[in-house]
């Protein structure tokens, strides 16, 4: 059982925390889309929108030379013409004659002449009777304001000689701007249509004789005249007024042209006429979001923009209270979405482009869809979100930092964590933030401690996750398993890096799944890998801060050397308690054997026996005395020709094979310059040996055969005899100490150190020896020996 940790997860903790911040972030996003709601039906900020919906119409210019509405505009140029204001309504009369007969479609005499003319009834007369020849003329009704309720006036006492009136109502909001209109207005129970609609129901009586542009759903208005007394107004179908330019837009002939004639005829024909004034001189003059250097627009082209939008569809309403707060409640909930997953400065990114976008939107909905949109309640919602994100991220943070603090002084350590002092420079924020830099740096030295201690182990050191995935590697594994380095081995999986590192208890590999997936206790295998060295692999779990097995942590520690010399102690006690006791032992009974019955034998088989026994003791002696320098000493590597080697070995060796009728010769194929740097008398004996092994194990007759071979980047010494050969079953241990390979046959009365000498002197010289042989077959020996750098063959 492992004890609990400090700081350790809490899964209950945890929950009560996720729930917490869920409901504190649905809070959050419900304050803030509150709060868009309650923009949107209270219009706080109406003039943020009033900016960018004047921006949006100020970018919407169209091109109007072809438009069908002129306006006669009685300008400063027709007043210095025919004299000062108001002129004679006989004058009007020739007017209307004049545009009459060009056949226009309509003409909207958007001019006040209420006051009673001063001259003479037949001038009066004339008007009347140019309004009713023409069957074309609107006129506007004024609303007048003075000591008496404010009421409804025609334009002159001939209005009956009118085709139509229209109601000449120019409204401006509270900051000076004309936008908007209605184009129903009037008292409760006697609206009537707006001047430009007038003027369009006289050109196209079918147009909008069933609906009308803009909300159907009437406005009550309570005005107040300077009277005191209240008139219930009430007005509908509001309309945003889509200027198609600054003032001067619309095509202007002057009022003085058309009444001199020096109007090409058909110049008003099939149009809709506006005569209105235009000179600043005689005022009605309009700020408007289309205004520009050319100055303020005059009544009489407000209306032609009014006109114009009506003829074109361009008329543009205010998007549903549905829609508009929909869109801005919308991205409000999108921030909210993705602030919850994103990090801060993404969060600030993905702010701005919400409120980017919400512009976008809000601009395709004119152009496209002729809907004004409101989006300064959404963006304003955007910066409330952010603002209460970051406000809930700040808090947190804060929190964070004094938990991580207190978790960090309470967690055990290799050295203690120290208190984190408070710093008096800085906010709340700041401080804590500095205190838990120095806890940070504190734990930042203790992992280097750790790492370098990691690094600087002897033995070679995998930490792993709980799949074999490696994390972390000292430098003694990138030694091991021949990697660039201790990073090169992260990230791969121990299953394949050690599948080599066989159990010498199964000959299995000691990391493999099924391992990493038992129960998390830690051990010891006795492995060997594919250089044959012996290892003891030891494996630990790995805990995280909460006592979960998180992975494991394996060492291979190479006891090679000790298993060495672990077997060459057996070997020295196998030799003394065996080996060399045996023909000791010999002796010792002969010589009783002599006492006790001096007539048993001969003196001379006596002396000839107690000589053999002596010297078999003596070249058991001397053999695993060699067997011993070969392993410990230090070697006098000098270069040597290895041909000139073995034929001085196989001369040496004549005696022994010429007495047992048994031909040693060399192959002529045989390399005559195989150099090596080697210790000469170790090698020349483990030559020796090689060849009185085969003399030995060959029949009386057969040739032992002697070669120099290149393999690769080593010389082969080649013995092969015809002897009996070696069962495959005897062959992996013929090389080791006091094993007998028991050829058939053969005259073996060694004790097994000779090929154990041979193997040992390859190793040493950093090469290796090899058996190759089948029952019936002889043996081929080769002794591998690396060639001396620059030698050629």
């Amino acid at each position: 059982m492992h004890a609990r940790r400090s700081g350790h997860f809490n899964p209950k903790a945890h929950a009560r925390h996720r729930y917490r911040r869920w409901i504190r972030w649905v809070g959050l996003a419900g304050f803030a889309l509150m709060l868009v709601l309650g923009l949107d039906a209270l219009g706080v900020v109406r003039q943020p929108n009033r900016i960018w919906q004047d921006t949006l119409v100020a970018l919407q210019g169209r091109d109007v030379r072809k438009s069908s509405v002129i306006v006669v505009a009685v300008d400063e140029r027709s007043i210095a013409a025919l004299g000062s204001w108001p002129w004679r309504r006989s004058t009007h009369a020739a007017l209307i004659e004049r545009l009459t007969k060009d056949t226009p479609l309509a003409i909207g005499f958007d001019i006040p002449i209420s006051e009673s003319d001063p001259h003479s009834v037949e001038d009066s007369k004339a008007l009347a009777a140019a309004l009713e020849q023409s069957g074309k003329i609107v006129l506007p009704i004024q609303m007048y304001e003075g000591s008496s309720p404010l009421t409804l006036q025609p334009g002159c006492p001939l209005v009956a000689s009118a085709n139509r009136v229209g109601l000449d109502r120019l409204p401006v909001d509270d900051d000076g701007i004309l936008r908007k209109i209605y184009l129903r207005e009037g008292l409760r129970g006697f609206e009537m249509d707006h001047f430009s609609l007038a003027v369009l129901r006289v050109g196209d009586p079918t147009r909008f004789s069933k609906d009308l542009p803009g909300s159907p759903e009437g406005e009550d208005h309570l005005h107040t005249p300077p009277s005191g007394k209240w008139l219930d107004w009430e007005r509908s179908h509001k309309l945003m007024v889509p200027f198609a330019g600054p003032a001067g837009h619309f095509r202007r002939i002057s009022y003085i042209d058309v009444l001199a004639g020096t109007v090409p005829p058909g110049t008003f024909r099939g149009k809709y006429v506006l005569v209105g004034t235009t000179a600043a001189s005689l005022g009605g003059l309009y700020e408007t979001p289309a205004t520009d250097d050319a100055g303020l627009m005059p009544g009489v082209e407000v209306n032609a923009n009014i006109l114009e939008s009506l003829l074109n569809r361009h008329e543009v309403t205010n998007a549903p209270l549905w829609l508009n707060t929909g869109v801005n409640t919308s991205v409000v909930l999108l921030a909210f979405v993705g602030m919850a997953v994103l990090e801060p400065v993404s969060a600030l990114l993905m702010t701005g482009a919400l409120a980017l976008a919400l512009l976008v939107v809000s601009g395709i909905g004119t152009v496209a869809f002729r809907l004004q949109f409101a989006p300064a309640a959404g963006i304003l919602g955007l910066g409330t979100a952010y603002t209460l994100w970051s406000w809930g991220r700040l808090n947190a943070a804060t929190r964070y930092l004094i938990e991580a603090s207190a978790h960090l002084r309470a967690s055990a350590s290799i050295a203690q964590v120290p208190a984190m002092r408070m710093h008096s420079s800085g906010d709340f924020l700041d401080r804590r933030i500095k205190g838990l830099a120095v806890a940070a740096q504190h734990l930042r030295n203790v992992h280097q401690l750790v790492s370098d201690s990691l690094d600087n182990l002897p033995d070679a050191t995998l930490v792993c996750g709980k799949h074999g995935d490696i994390r972390l590697a000292n430098a003694a594994a990138a030694r091991y398993f021949n990697a660039d380095s201790a990073e090169a081995l992260q990230n791969l999986s121990i299953v394949e890096l050690m599948r080599q590192v066989r159990s010498v208890d199964d000959n299995q590999p000691v990391a493999t799944p099924a391992s990493l997936a038992r129960h998390p206790l830690a051990g010891a295998v006795q492995a060997r890998d594919q250089a044959d060295r012996d290892l003891l692999v030891k494996h630990a779990p790995s805990l995280s801060i909460d006592g979960q097995h998180a992975g494991w942590i394996f060492s291979l520690v190479d006891v090679s050397e000790m298993r060495r010399a672990q077997r060459q102690h057996d070997d020295a006690i196998h030799f003394l308690s065996h080996d060399i006791r045996a023909p000791q032992t010999a002796i010792v009974t002969l010589l009783e054997l002599n006492r006790h019955d001096p007539a048993a034998m001969t003196a001379a088989q006596f002396r000839e026996r107690i000589a053999r026994h002596a010297h078999k003791a003596l070249a058991l002696s001397e053999g695993f005395i060699q067997l011993a320098r070969a392993r410990s000493q230090p070697y006098r590597i000098e270069l040597r020709n290895l041909p000139a080697l073995l034929n001085e070995c196989i001369d040496d060796a004549w005696e022994a094979h010429a007495s047992n009728q048994i031909q040693v010769v060399l192959d002529p194929s045989s390399a005559t310059k195989a150099f090596c740097r080697i210790d000469r008398d170790l090698v020349s004996r483990a030559i020796d040996n090689l060849l009185d092994n085969a003399i030995k194990h060959s029949p009386p007759g057969s040739t032992i055969g002697c070669a120099i071979e290149l393999h690769g980047d080593c010389w082969a010494v080649r013995i092969q005899d015809q002897g009996p050969g070696i069962a495959a079953d005897r062959q992996a241990t013929v090389f080791e100490p006091f094993e007998r390979g028991d050829h058939g046959g053969g005259r073996s009365h060694g004790a097994g150190l000779g090929l154990a000498f041979v193997k040992t002197v390859a190793a040493r010289h950093g090469g290796r020896v090899s058996l190759y042989s089948a029952e019936g077959m002889g043996c081929v020996f080769r002794l591998f020996l690396p060639r001396a750098p620059g030698s050629r063959e």
